[in-house]
């Protein structure tokens, strides 16, 4: 079995110490790095998940893929590792776009939450779930999708 660790962080997201579990690392009175993928089919759609029975948020619609960044990985190596690991997404961290690094607050608890985009094309291979981590997925208008935040915003 592998033994994850993360890194703790300060209000200015340096390292301060490894917790090996995800458990430590959320009571701790530190913060922690946190990134959240949306991928865009060309053309306008977004793919979001379904959270899983058994993780975080289950049965919740989610971002494209997201994840804790580990210890020594940054927040693109996470993404592309998120990527992969999710929905069965393969690429380069020099494709993804940058949106925007939200800090830790009250509504956000104590993580700092990298948001990143991928634009995929339409002719890009299959995507393929992991079930353990994601129900399923759909494939959206963006328009539809601020629609159903709004609509379903319990799920």
């Amino acid at each position: 079995m592998k033994i994850e660790s993360f890194s703790i962080v300060d209000a200015r997201d340096s390292h301060l110490r490894v917790a090996f579990s995800k458990e430590d690392l959320r009571r701790n009175s530190g913060y922690y790095r946190y990134v959240h993928v949306f991928v865009e089919v060309f053309g306008g759609l977004f793919i979001l998940q379904k959270k899983a029975a058994g993780t975080e948020n289950a049965g919740k619609w989610s971002s494209s893929a997201s994840g804790y960044v580990r210890y020594n990985e940054s927040y693109r190596e996470a993404a592309v590792r998120a990527l992969e690991e999710e929905i069965g997404l393969k690429i380069d961290a020099k494709e993804l776009g940058e949106v925007i690094k939200v800090s830790p607050s009250v509504a956000h608890g104590n993580e700092f939450s990298m948001l990143l985009t991928y634009l995929m094309s339409p002719n890009d291979e299959e995507l393929e779930l992991d079930p353990s981590k994601a129900d399923e997925i759909v494939i959206g208008a963006l328009t539809d999708v601020i629609n159903d935040v709004e609509k379903y915003r319990d799920e």
